[in-house]
Order: structure tokens, then C-alpha cells, then sequence
């Protein structure tokens, strides 16, 4: 494999994780804040602190939002 095949490999491996991350922020961002509005909060509040303190913001949520979910 010449170093041309192997730096190709390694820029598509890192497109393809780039892409990765991009989606699971998206959708742990989108969690945090429908799951904050169902939950009677500030779904724009928590979705801006998951957004700046990204994953730690996520962690953060799910373990300080409320257990019970308002109807």
C-alpha cells in the first residue's frame, strides 16, 4: 500500500467520524430539548447549555431532569 492509498484511508476514516459526531450531536441535542419540553422546562435553555458544554451538557441533563413528565 503506497503512502498516496494510506493518506486517502485515513482522510475518508476521518470524513466518515466527522459525519458520526455531527449526527449524534444532532440528535442528543434534539433529545435534550423535546424531552425538556415534555417535562414542563425551557427546552431553548437546556438545548443552549447541551450545545456549548457538548457531550458533558447531555450527561448533565439526563442526570439533573426531572423523573416525571407533565401531561
Amino acid at each position: 500500500m503506497s503512502a498516496d492509498t494510506f493518506g486517502n484511508l485515513v482522510s475518508i476514516l476521518g470524513i466518515c467520524l466527522g459525519i458520526v459526531m455531527l449526527v449524534l450531536l444532532a440528535a442528543s441535542l434534539v433529545w435534550v430539548y423535546l424531552d425538556a419540553q415534555k417535562r414542563g422546562k425551557t427546552g431553548c435553555l437546556w438545548l443552549l447549555i447541551a450545545f456549548f458544554t457538548w457531550p458533558f451538557g447531555v450527561v448533565a441533563y439526563a442526570l439533573l431532569r426531572d423523573k416525571t413528565v407533565q401531561l
